[in-house]
């Protein structure tokens, strides 16, 4: 365990005795609490541990001091919402919710405390818990490997039904070979399955689910760039499914979303031209009832996707940094919080904020609301 997790966690733990200027994240808190829709970005590796400590901590206080009730994953649309589903109706394990969080976060320790709680919460009917990931293959998306190609495939019938039933279960499974490969003609008929499947739907919408049609129309926003995605059209989907998750919760719903921070962005305008975030398409409609905040680093390491293989250390901040201004006079301090403000005042400047191997010079106040800077970041590990 690395000096500034222990030192964060110590810090966590004293916060319910201490004076509220004592909390490290009380500034943070206090820049969120009166948001619709909050952005909590990191590491597009995913395997950051005291970024997991940390956003943990900040769900669970915009949930307990805020009013937050709804909790959006970068997860698969269709795993999340059946796991939902049955937590409401008193089914569903911490498992199902787990699986469907997916291996990329579920199989860290460090984020074992905040799946206990979101397991007890959703089951107690305090808070919803989703996905917008329309995306599919995940090693733990059993619902969408078993269950899925059947459900989509039901809207059918006759030999129409079975073949699109296989053809999506090929997918989903990705059971591919030398007779059935993945290639234009499989992705052909996957968006001819799909295409029939909604106009299936349309014929009897009486009888629809609301579930089986908001999962077909992820589906086909999926297989738009499931041959490539140059502009950002998984960004544009996973706000579509947003938009759907939102409409589906009670009126007036405040969400945090969960996600890496090149998705939670403003702007990517200088760090990858042509790419619409998906922040961008939630700030476009909810203006500053939304704020968008990422995580960056002093010093210390980080993980490979999915928690395997050796740490990569974070190189020293360079002078006049995003890092290094944060902790200009701020030295022993766990965490430093840069408001949008603050960051508009720094000008453009290298930072890390987007991608901890990759350091940009932008004008952050166009990227993000507000940048969390740890003092030391520590790799994430999964369990074997």
């Amino acid at each position: 365990m690395s000096l500034a997790l222990l030192c964060f966690i110590v810090a966590t733990a004293s916060w319910a005795h201490a004076a509220p200027a004592a909390a490290p994240l009380d500034p943070v808190i206090h820049a969120l609490c009166s948001k619709d829709v909050v952005l909590l970005g990191e590491d597009a590796n995913h395997a950051a541990a005291t970024t997991l400590q940390v956003k943990s901590r900040l769900v669970e206080r915009l949930v307990a001091q805020c009013g937050f009730r709804g909790v959006v994953f970068e997860s698969q649309f269709y795993d999340m919402l059946a796991a939902q589903r049955h937590l409401a109706a008193g089914s569903g394990t911490r498992q199902q919710l787990t699986d469907a969080i997916g291996a990329l976060w579920s199989r860290y320790p460090s984020f074992a405390p905040l799946a206990d709680w979101l397991f007890k919460e959703t089951r107690a009917g305090r808070i919803y818990v989703a996905g917008m990931d329309p995306q599919v293959g995940g090693i733990t998306a059993y619902y969408t490997q078993q269950r899925l190609p059947g459900v989509l495939a039901g809207v059918l019938a006759g030999g129409r039904r079975r073949t699109c039933e296989q053809v999506i279960g090929r997918h989903d499974r990705w059971t591919y070979d030398d007779t059935h490969p993945f290639d234009s003609r499989a992705l052909d008929q996957l968006r001819g399955c799909l295409r029939d499947i909604r106009a299936g739907l349309d014929a009897r919408p009486a009888g629809v689910s609301p579930d089986v049609r908001a999962m077909a129309d992820s589906y086909t926003d999926y297989l738009a760039f499931a041959d490539g995605d140059p502009g950002g059209l998984r960004d544009r989907a996973m706000y579509a499914n947003l938009k759907r998750i939102r409409a589906s919760w009670p009126a007036g719903t405040r969400v945090i979303v969960w996600c890496a921070s090149v998705h939670a962005a403003r702007s990517l305008e200088g760090a990858r031209p042509g790419v619409r975030p998906f922040g961008s398409y939630v700030h476009a409609s909810l203006g500053d009832h939304a704020a968008a905040v990422g995580f960056s680093a002093l010093s210390g390491s980080y993980g490979q996707v999915g928690g395997r293989g050796p740490a990569h250390t974070l190189v020293p901040a360079a002078p006049g940094s995003l890092e290094a201004v944060a902790y200009a006079h701020a030295e022993r301090a766990p965490l430093r919080f840069l408001d949008r403000g603050q960051l508009r005042a720094l000008g453009k400047v290298s930072g890390r904020a987007l991608v901890y191997g990759t350091p940009y010079t932008l004008d952050w106040s166009k990227v993000l609301d507000g940048v969390i800077v740890l003092r030391e970041e520590s790799a994430a590990v999964a369990r074997p």
